[in-house]
């Protein structure tokens, strides 16, 4: 089993990016899925037409969302344990990296990868305060890990972005 560990930045304050992803209506915008999401502790949601599962562990509004989470293509049964942390923070064009490590040896084995992203892309602007997003996902198959960690960039931070990113537009 692998662990993922990202660290983005978001152009919205916590509060907005908590909302964004515990709200179904909100959440369904942002990725154009089906989403249904029950807003409370053991509370069970699913994304992308039923493709992700799970039950919340732990809701704290605009802090700390702790996740029973599982893609359908795992093991029956299988649940990684997703906990993403929201901080405010002042907007970095970089997106300063992830972290794929084995369960067994999270300290000294793995791969890091680096992704950049351009300020406008991310769709920060300059003396906005944003939010330091860091998400750990522990217990993932060996075999998905990869593709769960490119996926929550592909599929969750960039259209995330690009949905405040157009919000702002339009205030």
């Amino acid at each position: 089993m692998k662990t993922i560990k990202q660290e983005v930045h978001l152009n919205a304050k916590p509060e907005e990016v908590y909302e964004a992803y515990t709200d179904a209506e909100k959440h369904g915008e942002f990725t154009g899925s089906k989403v249904v999401f029950e807003k409370k502790v053991g509370g069970k949601f699913s994304a992308w037409d039923g493709s992700l599962d799970g039950e919340n562990l732990e809701l704290v509004n605009g802090k700390k969302i702790v996740q029973k989470w599982r893609a359908d293509d795992w093991p029956k049964g299988h649940y990684s344990t997703l906990t993403i942390e929201l901080f405010p923070d002042a907007p970095s064009p970089v997106i300063l990296g992830n972290e794929v490590t084995p369960e067994s040896n999270k300290k000294d084995s793995g791969q890091v990868f680096d992704r950049e992203s351009q300020t406008e892309s991310a769709g920060m602007t300059k003396g906005n305060k944003g939010t330091r997003l860091i998400l750990t996902q522990e217990n993932v198959p060996d075999d998905k890990a990869s593709d769960i960690d490119d996926g929550w960039h592909q599929y969750y931070w960039e259209p995330m972005r690009e949905y405040f990113k157009n919000r702002k537009l339009n205030e």
